[in-house]
């Protein structure tokens, strides 16, 4: 009885020791390769809550220095919102796990005006362009800002992924906390689920319609929908080419985006 309680014990032990936790789960997640150059186009459609679609096209293009990576947004249609841009610079993550605050600007063509988007705080988490996705969605969260907790396991659309709970530091922002669901294959999101300050459930994020491009994992399709408006945005990425081009550093400036420059 004995040796069987000892191994009973040790099966524990070597289970928790090789249980990844919830911040290592995220911490691959950060860390899944992603392609040098990025450009494609993409169709957004923005719901509304008396059931009428709007529909816009952009282009999109990212570059990645090493310790920054770079990407631009112009809108190409329709007429209303043509030329109007953002800039994004995300820093990645020094040796010590830091992050520098990304900087990122929106250009609109009708004031003939850039200005600074701020990387946190409310203006970060307002809507962009208005959509259900805020500007605080189209970059990268900062893993030290978060707690983690590993709630389980769940599959989504028959892939098993991890589920975790992500608490913001701070607890100052309009969706403190969300819970993704990250493949257990490769690490990849597949949903997030974010809850307001009331802890009620805000938002959904689904992505879908995956394919393999040169070895990266791509979803085609990011569906936010509001649950408490009844209001989604899709995005739908199209014509989507990595590692094909060297893209001109000049369009990584504001002097491009106020010229509508994307080529």
């Amino acid at each position: 009885m004995k040796k069987i309680l000892l191994s009973i014990t040790a099966l524990f032990l070597g289970a928790a020791v090789f249980a990844e936790s919830g911040y290592d789960i995220m911490k691959k997640a950060d860390e899944v390769a992603e392609p040098k150059t990025s450009s494609s186009t993409a169709s957004l459609t923005i719901h509304s809550k008396k059931g009428s679609d709007r529909i816009r096209e952009v282009i999109m293009k990212s570059k990645d220095y090493g310790d920054v990576s770079k990407e631009v947004i112009v809108f190409t249609s329709p007429k209303d919102v043509s030329g109007t841009g953002y800039l994004m610079f995300e820093y990645k993550e020094d040796s010590n796990g830091n992050k520098k605050d990304s900087d990122n600007w929106l250009y609109l063509p009708a004031m003939k005006k850039t200005r600074r988007i701020a990387s946190s705080g409310s203006e970060s988490e307002g809507s962009f362009m208005g959509t259900d996705f805020t500007y605080q969605d189209m970059g990268d969260r900062s893993l030290n800002k978060y707690d983690y907790n590993l709630l389980g396991e769940e599959a989504v659309d028959g892939v098993d992924c991890y589920k975790v709970e992500c608490i913001s530091k701070e607890g100052t922002e309009k969706d403190p906390r969300y819970i993704t669901y990250i493949s257990k294959a490769d690490y990849i999101m597949r949903k997030c689920e974010f809850y307001d300050r009331q802890n009620q459930l805000h938002r959904v994020l689904t992505c879908t319609d995956f394919t393999n491009i040169k070895g990266f994992t791509t979803a085609q399709k990011m569906k936010m929908e509001n649950v408490q408006t009844g209001t989604w945005s899709l995005i739908e990425t199209k014509n989507i080419a990595y590692d094909e081009e060297d893209i001109d550093d000049s369009l990584f400036t504001v002097a491009a985006l106020e010229k509508g420059r994307i080529r």
